[in-house]
């Protein structure tokens, strides 16, 4: 009976492992030049030590999770740790991962590792078998040296058509998953290349990395953040004048579509130009740069309420909320926008997103990656844009 558990558990671990492996592969440009030939699979690894205890930075409950579903569906594909010859990458969360993610999810921490256990079961075993899958890349072994050249990017996860976007800065490596609340997992520098030498490798992680959105978004507006600070400045990157505009559109009309931003119970994703766009946009309208941000609203207010209104319109697109990471994927995209019948067209080259309108004769709008995912964490997000989407010619 020992015996058999013992078997079904390096089931388990390889299989998690072999998950967390697929959904790393795309960390590395090339596989690394030490050799990598060992067969002792991640799943022996992982069983060698799976008692629950105190300690927030070992692996239990990942390890316990992996049992569970090899034991509910011992053809899952999260067997694949148990074959030490299948070369894979995995990125296993610690402890403190679960038990942070239980705190986060249902709002009381749990009391043991046990406990968060329990509380992750309770999902169901198909969902913690694909939260499994979402954290194995397989192919080559990737160790640390390779994951630190990976920035930008994009790992095929063993979860079918689920990906995980790679941020490097220095020596931090981050992983971004769908889940908009949760914090995005780093790879732990301690706890980097676990069984090197073999052909699965394991990093550990500080957050469980989720394929769905599993905590709920808040509903903060996107008015109530721009309206925390609308008054007229010399800063050009704030977004005074939009915020401005949109005042003026509710006041002259309070059923405009523009009050969907008011309400953070429907989800919506905004492209807002900062002031330095409206800016521009007034010295091309009028041949002479304004005086200030006062002025150029003025001059905006000056086309009339509803031509301001429709250009409001054009830069919000319903639906659930764009995050930079998926806008980076979207090379090629039509974004159906709030004004009726009007798209815009979505072109990635490397990080620079840009913005396609209706007008030829004015510069393309590129998303400011320094102003990203505002109010992230929220049913409605908005990025910073360098211009002003037309939507007529």
């Amino acid at each position: 009976m020992e015996v058999a558990m013992k078997a079904i558990k390096a089931r388990a671990v390889a299989t998690l492992l072999t998950a967390t492996l697929i959904s790393t592969g795309a960390f590395f440009a090339a596989p690394s030049a030490v050799a990598n030939d060992g067969t002792n699979s991640l799943a022996a690894v992982l069983t060698a030590k799976g008692n629950y205890d105190t300690d927030g930075t070992n692996y239990d409950i990942v390890t316990a999770a992996v049992l569970a579903v090899l034991e509910a569906k011992p053809n899952s594909g999260v067997s694949a740790l148990t074959d030490g010859n299948v070369a894979l990458t995995a990125f296993i969360p610690n402890d403190d991962a679960f038990i942070n993610l239980v705190t986060a999810w249902t709002g009381v921490a749990p009391a043991s590792e046990s406990a968060a256990f329990s509380a992750v079961a309770q999902l169901g075993i198909d969902t913690v078998e694909n939260v499994l899958l979402y954290h194995v890349v397989p192919g080559s072994t990737i160790l640390s040296p390779d994951a630190l050249k990976a920035n930008g990017a994009s790992l095929a996860t063993a979860l079918k058509g689920a990906s995980l976007a790679v941020t490097v800065k220095g020596t931090d490596i981050t992983l971004a998953d769908q889940d908009a609340v949760a914090a995005d997992p780093k790879v732990i520098l301690s706890q980097v290349d676990i069984n090197k030498g073999n052909k699965q490798v394991a990093h550990g992680i500080d957050a469980v990395l989720l394929p769905v959105q599993l905590i709920s978004l808040g509903s903060n507006s996107l008015a109530a953040v721009l309206t925390a600070k609308n008054s007229f400045d010399s800063n050009k990157s704030n977004f005074d004048i939009v915020t401005a505009a949109v005042l003026a559109v509710l006041k002259a009309k309070p059923t405009s579509d523009v009050a969907i931003l008011t309400d953070g119970n429907v989800p919506v994703t905004a492209f807002i130009p900062n002031d330095g766009a409206f800016l521009n946009l007034v010295k091309a309208l009028t041949g002479k740069a304004p005086k200030n941000e006062r002025a150029a609203f003025n001059t905006v207010a000056g086309l009339g309420i509803p031509t301001v209104e429709s250009i409001l319109k054009y830069h919000v697109v319903q639906g659930n909320a764009i995050l930079s990471p998926a806008a980076l994927k979207a090379n090629g995209a039509q974004l159906m926008t709030a004004l009726d019948g009007k798209v815009i067209r979505v072109s990635v080259d490397g990080t620079k997103i840009t913005l396609a309108d209706y007008n030829k004769k004015l510069k393309d709008p590129v998303v400011v990656l320094s102003r990203v995912d505002l109010n992230k964490g929220n049913l409605q997000v908005a990025h910073g844009i360098n211009a002003v989407l037309m939507p007529t010619a």
